[in-house]
């Protein structure tokens, strides 16, 4: 099997970490350094046929428990501090997860890292064809990490339950946003839920993760998504909830969370 290799690691001193969305020629900068974790939540087949150098694969669907009334829900703290220190990551890391939906399944890990206390979680901005396009190198070497102690210390600021929106249900700063299909929005939501579906804010063609910033504000304005608002995103499994948590956040929207028991919800709603 071919050996994993990274790029020899130069320090840069203008680099400065960004803030939930990692472009590549950032990230180039940092590779070899001893605090990076990439992390590939692709296909399996995908990751063996190239990717980063130095690029962990990670089945995504590890960080979920199914239930069985078929809801999803994000890992306890104690499984997903295990997973993570499988993965290598601990509180020195800088993590950046990527993937070849515009940022949809890496959306998700970033946004269970920060709810479990590690905030220097980023997602590569186009994933591993913009990397490509910039003309940086991959590998087919399978990469692995030495565990390290990662502790989980959950942050409610990143989460919601129904429990907890149903006890702050009538705040008036709360936006409780479905994400899903117009479709899906149509057969079941939850009450007072307003409808914007993630894709809105995705790029329109190529896999960048999001449309220009300045465009994208003027839109959630329109749509009355303001910054002075206490967020919640919804879907289904979480994925869709989690790109929308990240492009508000990344916009400097302060109060965002995804909700993650929303299916037992919207089986309910109206």
């Amino acid at each position: 099997m071919p050996r994993c290799t990274t790029a020899p690691y130069q320090q840069h001193a203008d680099a400065a970490t960004p803030d939930y969305i990692a472009e590549p020629d950032w990230l180039v900068q940092q590779q070899g350094g001893p605090n990076l974790r990439i992390i590939d939540v692709r296909e399996r087949t995908d990751y063996l046929a190239g990717h980063l150098p130095g690029a962990l694969w990670l089945e995504r669907n590890a960080l979920s428990l199914t239930h069985s009334d078929h809801s999803v829900t994000l890992l306890p703290g104690a499984l997903f501090g295990r997973l993570a220190s499988r993965m290598g990551i601990d509180a020195t890391m800088t993590v950046v997860v990527y993937d070849d939906v515009r940022g949809l399944h890496a959306a998700r890990v970033v946004w269970a890292l920060r709810r479990y206390g590690h905030q220097r979680a980023l997602v590569l901005n186009g994933g591993l064809e913009r990397w490509r396009a910039a003309g940086y190198a991959v590998t087919t070497g399978v990469c692995l990490a030495y565990p390290r102690a990662f502790t989980s210390n959950p942050v409610q600021a990143h989460w919601a339950s129904l429990g907890w929106l149903y006890t702050r249900s009538s705040h008036r700063a709360l936006l409780l946003l479905d994400v899903r299909t117009e479709h899906e929005y149509a057969e079941a939501h939850l009450p007072n839920a307003r409808h914007w579906e993630w894709s809105n804010g995705a790029s329109m063609g190529g896999w960048a993760l999001r449309r220009p910033p300045g465009e994208l504000r003027a839109e959630l304005l329109r749509q009355g998504i303001t910054p002075d608002r206490r967020i919640v995103t919804y879907c289904s499994s979480g994925m869709r909830a989690a790109h929308t948590y990240l492009l508000l956040r990344s916009l400097g929207y302060p109060d965002v969370r995804v909700l993650d028991d929303a299916w037992r919800g919207c089986t309910l709603g109206s």
